[in-house]
């Protein structure tokens, strides 16, 4: 954007969009790429030496590896673009591990987003956001792989005789209890947005969009502002 339209955006009261982080754009790809690469380990161990299937799923993994490694290349690249430019440590940090746009909870505060009010939402707003949003982000997927795949590698570790290891065993934990757990959550958020709205007089749509929301505009321009603590309230850590 240029300079003139960031005036013109800055004084019809929009801040200028900010361009995602590297974090943001990749995660999501980079853990699935793990994942299957840790998949085809495991069907391999599976298929021992069986023709057929197994023979593709070394270069599977090869492929996974190099998309790993392209991505890495890319990171690298990146910051050499960024230092090219003499950007600041700080900027650069920011580039490229700045808060993600779909991130709903606390980040550090060095890398969060400029417009973030997180240190000026009361406390019960702040679990309530990030007890959802760890649930929402675990459910999901997590409760299709704990029904009906990690059943099978926890099988084929017993045959191979080997201790399933302790970082899937804690979260297919996390994953069930989370199950239970995340409906009384989500029932007691309701309850607390709804004494928002009796409280604060906000209407029910804001009061429950409050739980989610990151958008500066809803902050700044809808009732949910009378939720924010006061900026010289926001002095505390984290």
């Amino acid at each position: 954007m240029s300079e003139n339209r960031k005036r013109i955006a800055i004084r019809v009261g929009q801040e200028p969009p900010i361009s995602e982080s590297w974090l943001g754009r990749h995660a999501p790809y980079i853990l699935l790429l793990a994942f299957l690469y840790y998949c085809t380990q495991i069907a391999i161990e599976i298929l021992g030496d069986r023709p057929g299937l197994y023979a593709m799923l070394p270069i599977v993994a090869t492929s996974l590896v190099v998309l790993m490694v392209a991505v890495v290349i890319g990171l690298a690249l990146r910051v050499f673009g960024q230092v090219v430019r003499r950007a600041s440590g700080t900027a650069i940090l920011r580039n490229i591990l700045g808060e993600p746009s779909w991130w709903r909870t606390w980040y550090p505060r060095a890398l969060r987003r400029p417009a973030s009010v997180w240190d000026r939402l009361p406390a019960a707003l702040k679990v309530a956001r990030t007890a959802i949003w760890l649930g929402w982000l675990l459910l999901p997927a997590g409760m299709i792989l704990v029904v009906f795949v990690l059943p099978t590698f926890q099988s084929v570790y017993a045959s191979l005789g080997f201790e399933f290891p302790v970082m899937l065993r804690a979260y297919t934990t996390a994953v069930t209890v989370g199950g239970y757990v995340l409906p009384l959550i989500i029932l007691a958020a309701l309850v607390q947005a709804t004494r928002w709205h009796a409280r604060h007089g906000l209407r029910r749509f804001v009061a429950f969009n409050a739980l989610f929301s990151v958008s500066q505009d809803f902050w700044r321009d809808t009732d949910a502002r009378r939720l924010l603590r006061p900026l010289a309230a926001t002095r505390s850590p984290g």
